[in-house]
């Protein structure tokens, strides 16, 4: 039984074939194993429960078929999903913000303006009085010490 420590050191260490993990587990089935790997009956025994569980649940399970459409019934489903997305995105242009024709303004002062000159002249006079000539930069920056 020798041979049965190397096939359960394997086992533990990963590197069993399905070949060796079956023959253990018919050992542990049929008491061939020594005592002191009695221990492991338990864990084995459930390991073969679930592998004939699962051999059985394989015999069991009717095989799928696949679900063929029809030529004309696949092409109406085709042309009604591209007649609703035609329609989608016509009513999402027309109900959109941004639609139709664009203006360009600017509001000064709460007002709105579209004139591009006026707009030009407001903006100039806007920059002129927030704008400091040289003298008052030298000033602001270097103030005269008394």
């Amino acid at each position: 039984m020798d041979n049965m420590e190397v096939l359960i050191e394997k086992y533990f260490d990963g590197r069993t074939t399905c070949a060796e993990e079956r023959a253990i587990r018919q050992a542990f089935a049929q008491g061939e194993v020594p005592e002191h790997l009695e221990v492991y009956r338990p864990l084995f025994a459930y390991l073969d429960k679930e592998a004939q569980r699962r051999e059985h649940a394989e015999d069991v399970t009717p095989a799928r078929r696949k679900i063929v459409m029809q030529s004309p019934h696949r092409h109406r489903y085709w042309i009604g999903s591209i007649a609703a997305g035609l329609a989608l995105c016509l009513v999402l242009a027309r109900f959109l913000p941004g639609s139709g024709k664009t203006e360009n303004y600017a509001i000064i002062n709460g007002k709105r303006y579209t004139d591009p000159a006026l707009v030009q002249a407001k903006a100039r006079e806007a920059l002129d009085n927030v704008s400091y000539t040289d003298e008052e930069l030298n000033l602001l920056l270097f103030p005269l010490q008394p």
